[in-house]
C-alpha cells in the first residue's frame, strides 16, 4: 500500500477519535498538507557519529531500526540518522575492534500521551522510517540482531569474511555482484527471501527459519562468463515446523551442495536440470513430484541419481532434500 495513504488514513482515524465527521472532512486539506512536511521531515539526514577508529567488525543490535551499510569515501567511519530522533536512540561505543551500535528500548515506544497530535503522526511516521546509514572505511565483518528491521548491504567492499544476521521479521538485502565472503549465517523467525546473485561468491551460506523460503533468479543474474567459479560451495536451509514452503526457482545451480531439511512442509524445486549435471538425494514422508515439460508424474517417497547427464559438464551439483513433500520442475 502506498505510504502517503496509509498515512493519511491512520491522521484520519486519530481526528475521527477527537472530532466530529464533519470536522474530519474540512481538516482533510490540513492533513494532506500536513503528510508531506512530516514524511520530508522524517526522511531528513543527520550526522550522528564521525570518527576515525581501528575496526574490524560490526556489532550492531536494533528493534524496528533498518540499518544500510555503504562503503565510506574517507578513512573515517560514519553514522547518519534517517529521521527526527533524538541521540539517546543509540549506544554507541568501540572496544577491541569492535565497533557497536545499540538501538535503545525507549527508541520503539511511542507514547501519544504525553505529545501533541503532531508529534504522534511524525512518531508515527518515524517508526516506518527508521534508518540508520553506516559508513564504513574497511573490510568488516558483520553481526546484526534485528526484531522488525532489515539488514542492507549495498557495497561488496566492505565485506570481510563473514556475516551473521539474527532478526524476528527484518528482510536482508546483499550486493547483487560477486562477492568474497566465507560465510553468510541468516536466522529469522519470518519468511526468508534471497536472490541467487546476492549469493554469488559466498562459501558458506547457512539459513534457519520458522517462515517460508524462497530463493530465485532474475532474468539478468547472470552478468559474468565464469559464473560458475562464484557458486556457494554448501548452502543449507532449515526449515522448523512452522514452516510451510521452501521454494527455490533458478536458472543457474544455487550451490555445489544444497541441503534443504523441511520435514513438516513443502519444498519446491525449479532448477536447470537440462544446462547442468545435477545428482539428487531426495526424501519425502508424502511422496516426491516429478514433473518434466511435458507435465508428465510419478510419485515415490525417496530418489537417488540424476535426471539428466551433460557430458560437456565436468562439475555435478549435489541436491539434498528431506521434507513432507517435494517437488521437482526443469527450470
Amino acid at each position: 500500500m502506498n505510504k502517503k495513504v496509509t498515512i493519511f488514513a491512520v491522521i484520519l482515524i486519530a481526528i475521527g477519535i477527537v472530532g466530529t465527521i464533519s470536522s474530519s472532512i474540512s481538516a482533510v486539506p490540513f492533513a494532506t498538507n500536513y503528510i508531506n512536511k512530516t514524511i520530508k521531515k522524517a526522511n531528513e539526514e543527520v550526522e550522528i557519529y564521525e570518527k576515525k577508529v581501528d575496526i574490524n567488525k560490526l556489532d550492531i543490535d536494533t528493534k524496528n531500526m533498518s540499518v544500510e551499510i555503504r562503503k565510506s569515501n574517507s578513512d573515517k567511519i560514519k553514522i547518519v540518522q534517517v529521521g527526527s530522533y533524538t541521540d539517546k536512540t543509540l549506544t554507541i561505543e568501540n572496544k577491541d575492534k569492535v565497533f557497536s551500535i545499540k538501538e535503545n528500548d525507549e527508541s520503539q515506544h511511542l507514547n501519544v500521551q504525553v505529545q501533541g497530535f503532531g508529534d504522534a503522526v511524525l512518531s508515527m511516521i518515524n517508526l516506518g522510517n527508521n534508518k540508520i546509514i553506516i559508513y564504513v572505511p574497511n573490510n568488516v565483518d558483520i553481526q546484526a540482531d534485528t526484531k522488525t528491521g532489515s539488514l542492507i548491504v549495498r557495497d561488496k567492499h566492505i565485506l570481510s569474511s563473514q556475516i551473521v544476521f539474527n532478526t524476528n521479521q527484518g528482510e536482508l538485502s546483499l550486493p547483487k555482484e560477486v562477492k568474497h565472503l566465507e560465510k553468510l549465517r541468516l536466522s529469522s523467525i519470518g519468511d526468508i527471501n534471497l536472490k541467487t546473485s546476492e549469493l554469488l561468491g559466498i562459501n558458506n551460506v547457512e539459513v534457519s527459519t520458522q517462515g517460508n523460503v524462497y530463493v530465485e533468479s532474475l532474468p539478468n543474474d547472470i552478468f559474468i562468463e565464469d559464473l560458475e567459479n562464484f557458486i556457494p560451495e554448501s548452502v543449507n536451509i532449515i526449515a522448523d515446523r512452522y514452516s510451510r514452503m521452501v521454494y527455490v526457482e533458478s536458472s543457474i545451480p544455487i550451490s555445489k551442495n544444497l541441503n534443504i531439511e523441511n520435514k513438516t512442509g513443502e519444498v519446491y524445486l525449479n532448477l536447470p536440470i537440462d544446462n547442468y549435471n545435477m545428482n539428487f538425494n531426495l526424501n519425502s514422508l508424502h511422496g516426491i513430484n516429478f514433473k518434466d515439460k511435458d507435465n508428465n508424474s510419478s510419485n515415490m517417497n525417496k530418489f537417488e541419481g540424476s535426471l539428466n547427464e551433460i557430458k560437456d559438464k565436468n562439475v555435478t551439483y549435489n541436491v539434498t532434500v528431506d521434507s513432507n513433500t517435494i517437488d521437482i520442475n526443469k527450470n
